[in-house]
């Protein structure tokens, strides 16, 4: 059971280990610093991606193929997800990932943590490489399985005291990949906090249908499906352009914004809020954005996907009954989305009610208790074995 507020602790200390492949490592950690800080103001949070601190330069080059290869070629991309995870793999590669080693060794301990987390699955095979070289080899090291359903055995390959997983069908993969039951712990997926205060719209939600369009890069395609579905009689579309200017500019040319059926956004910190005023979230098959959607409680069709970790996303959707794929042509998704609003929207509804069940918006406050209180139980050992508290240190 999972206490309420932590009382201040000056001396707790959690290290967050990311890495910038794929947005869903960098949101999950942030919003568990943001939940540590809000369950426990005087804990000490250091997030790290140590990837782009030990060759800047390399990282940018493996973060422009990731892009490349998630975007455009996504065959490729689905043969090196299979290939890690097969066992063995990851394994050969860890001698080249020493100077990663060096600057995570150097890191704990350095700072110390009470708790190490990671939110990206090569850290716990460095992590178990270093154990007996810390200064605190017992330090707690907890997994955060940011994929769903479908999980690249890297997550689990390698010792970790406990592993965070989104759904219970996140869990039967770990179970199923031999992961003991008792380091599995169901606590959903770390969204931002502040989908703790919103109001996702009411089942009893009538016209327009407002449809919340996150685009792929491909201008065309993506212009191509905001016509049709402004196309559909009682819809309003909102788009998160974001870092895609000509989307945008493609997209605005149809002049429908003249009409007040259209808004056009860029950079935005009020996803919570989108999410929760709109009927449907049109966009990739993205982890955190998909998590998100489901905490708004914002059913789903996804217009887009990468093979392999996504693939998982598209059975929880489906399997859930909170949403539909609709990748391929543009006329593909505009249809599903006119079944989803025709006879009174009655499989919106249905999707609606489905997906109220599986939301869960506190789920990073929840994973800051359990992470406060292996703290907690760390500390007590400590105190139990005549320890006394360490000065704390500083860190950039």
């Amino acid at each position: 059971m999972l206490s309420g507020r932590h009382p201040p602790a000056p001396f707790v200390k959690f290290l967050i280990l990311t890495a910038s492949y794929g947005e869903g490592h960098n949101t999950a950690a942030r919003n568990i610093r943001e939940a540590i800080l809000s369950e426990s103001p005087a804990a000490e949070v250091c997030i790290a991606d140590l990837y782009s601190i030990t060759n800047p330069r390399f990282n940018r080059w493996i973060q422009r193929g990731y892009s490349l290869a998630i975007n455009r070629l996504t065959a490729l991309w689905k043969v090196v997800f299979l290939t890690l995870s097969r066992e063995g793999v990851v394994e050969i590669m860890i001698p080249f990932l020493d100077s990663l080693k060096r600057e995570l060794g150097k890191e704990i301990n350095a700072f110390r943590p009470d708790v190490i987390i990671s939110t990206y699955p090569i850290y716990s095979f460095l992590v178990d490489k270093l154990r007996r070289k810390l200064v605190e080899p017992q330090t707690p090291f907890v997994t955060v399985v940011t994929d769903s359903t479908i999980i690249n055995s890297a997550w689990y390959r390698c010792c970790s005291d406990a592993f965070t997983v989104a759904d219970t069908a996140t869990q039967e993969a770990l179970c199923a990949g031999g992961v003991s039951p008792s380091k599995i712990h169901v606590l959903g997926f770390p969204v931002s906090p502040a989908f703790e205060q919103v109001s996702p719209l009411p089942i009893s939600s009538s016209p327009p249908w407002k449809i919340l369009f996150l685009p792929s890069a491909r201008v065309s395609h993506s212009s191509h499906i905001a016509e049709l579905l402004l196309q559909l009689p009682n819809t309003h579309l909102t788009v998160l352009s974001g870092k895609l200017p000509k989307v945008a500019s493609a997209i605005r040319n149809r002049q429908y914004e003249r009409k007040g059926r259209l808004e056009i956004i860029g950079w935005t910190d009020q996803i919570p809020r989108l999410l929760a005023s709109h009927h449907l979230f049109i966009g990739k098959a993205g982890g955190a954005f998909i998590q998100e959607a489901i905490a708004a409680q914002c059913p789903i069709i996804v217009s887009h996907l990468v093979p392999g970790q996504e693939e998982g996303n598209i059975r929880l959707i489906e399997g859930a009954g909170v949403g539909a794929l609709a990748s391929g042509p543009p006329d593909h998704v505009r249809d599903i989305v006119a079944g989803a609003f025709a006879n009174n929207a009655a499989l919106w509804r249905a999707w609606k009610t489905n997906i109220a069940t599986i939301s869960h918006p506190s789920a990073s406050r929840d994973t800051a208790r359990f992470l406060l209180d292996m703290a907690a139980r760390k500390s007590g050992q400590f105190a139990a074995n005549g320890s006394t508290n360490r000065e704390p240190t500083t860190t950039n």
